[in-house]
């Protein structure tokens, strides 16, 4: 007779959690467990207790499990946290006011940026971007400015990944993102033209890292292509770079 450890109980748990994540609709316990490469029988047992916690939440009339009120709760405390960026917050709320622009800002994550803090604008018409949001990091200002700034060997391994088309305009060749990421490590900052979503262009800058690293977190501006030409928007290039410089003046504190 074989026991599971604590760890493993642990590891699985946040496997489902991880799985549900990524089906806000919910699902049912056997694609649950299929999804997290489990036992529909552990599965069963993990989601009750992560369900018991708040983690999920289960709908009796479809039967599907969903992430649950503790999950946002974890959320605001991250985001709360030194961890979770909130140095960044002030400085991106006066961006935002000052351009009418939402700012936000974003992580390499595997080969996605994840956006883990928003600022809306003023503008009538806002984009909206939500925490959590994970893009391809080719077809974002943030994902361009961060790998621009990787060291050689991680940024080849990133080209040599796949780069798919997101919108008609991304570009996927890797000779030519390639360059591109040499000049934008050259001026400082980046920009796409609805090359992550169709009549959305923005630009981005990295947060000034500590000597010797890599920047881990940037932030950009987003605008609607009809609302902002491309001119208008490089033009809050030196807003952009104030802000982040503030971030990193609080980051290192």
């Amino acid at each position: 007779m074989t026991t599971t450890s604590g760890d493993d109980m642990l590891g699985r748990g946040l496997r489902l959690l991880t799985v549900l994540a990524d089906h806000p609709a919910g699902l049912g316990v056997s694609a649950a467990a299929r999804a997290a490469a489990l036992p529909v029988s552990s599965a069963h047992r993990l989601l009750g207790r992560l369900a018991a916690e708040r983690f999920v939440a289960y709908d009796e009339d479809t039967r599907r499990y969903a992430l649950g009120a503790r999950v946002l709760e974890l959320s605001r405390g991250f985001q709360r946290s030194p961890a979770g960026y909130s140095a960044a917050a002030a400085p991106m709320r006066r961006l935002a006011d000052r351009t009418g622009l939402p700012a936000i800002a974003g992580i390499l994550h595997d080969t996605d940026v994840l956006l883990v803090l928003t600022a809306q604008g003023t503008q009538h018409l806002q984009l909206r971007s939500a925490e959590g949001t994970r893009n391809a990091w080719h077809a974002t200002s943030l994902g361009k400015v961060l790998v621009a700034g990787l060291p050689e060997r991680e940024r080849d391994e990133l080209l040599a990944a796949g780069l798919s088309a997101v919108t008609a305009r991304t570009v996927t060749d890797p000779a030519a993102v390639r360059e591109e990421l040499d000049a934008v490590r050259e001026r400082g900052w980046a920009e796409v033209d609805e090359e992550n979503e169709v009549g959305v262009r923005s630009i981005a800058v990295a947060v000034p890292p500590p000597h010797g690293q890599a920047p881990r977190l940037a932030v950009s501006l987003g605008a609607a292509v009809a609302l902002t030409g491309a001119d208008e928007l490089r033009a809050h290039v030196p807003a952009l770079r104030a802000c982040a410089e503030d971030i990193a003046a609080h980051m290192d504190h």
